[in-house]
């Protein structure tokens, strides 16, 4: 449901392509909500049946024609009372496959396990590495668009997302170091 409200908030900056808002999800929103082009394009018609977003069709000579969407009023007023209703709950949902197979690790070489921790302690790292580039461009885009109110909130989000990383690479370090010990 939340990628609907997603693709609003995105317009409510500009309007952009079904292509757009693929790289925009790609290089701003990936670390809090995982959406595939086939999605967003299928999210897209829908909204546009409900009257939520809009599109005009911009004519190239030597491309593609490209669809531009649009929020509409309507899609506005959706898009407000989402934000201003926050859920009961607000713990993310827990779908976690590697920490499930951690769990059931018993059942494992230690020394697999450790490389399997060690291949999520790099990936954290790199996921890092990705969040250092989204908060660069975030604070180049504010300061090229005039979103300093937005770079606030902004930053709030992708420091949540660092501090998760982190704990998690402290996490595989304490576990590399506790199947080291057992071992010894």
């Amino acid at each position: 449901m939340s990628l609907r409200f997603g693709i609003l908030g995105l317009l409510k900056y500009k309007s952009m392509t079904g292509y757009d808002l693929q790289k925009t999800f790609n290089s701003s929103l990936q670390f809090m909500w995982n959406a595939k082009t086939s999605q967003i394009y299928r999210e897209l018609k829908t909204l546009e049946s409900q009257q939520l977003v809009s599109s005009s069709v911009i004519e190239q000579e030597s491309k593609f024609d490209r669809k531009v969407y649009t929020i509409t009023t309507k899609g506005n007023e959706a898009f407000l009372r989402w934000l201003q209703k926050f859920p009961q709950d607000l713990n993310a949902p827990i779908r976690d496959e590697f920490i499930m197979r951690i769990f059931f690790s018993e059942f494992m070489d230690d020394d697999e396990v450790s490389f399997e921790i060690r291949r999520y302690q790099k990936q954290q790292e790199d996921l890092l590495q990705i969040l250092n580039l989204i908060q660069n461009k975030a604070e180049l885009d504010a300061k090229e668009n005039s979103y300093e109110r937005s770079l606030f909130y902004w930053l709030l989000t992708i420091k949540r997302a660092m501090k998760s990383i982190e704990a998690e690479k402290e996490w595989a370090e304490e576990s590399l170091a506790l199947i080291e010990s057992r071992k010894g």
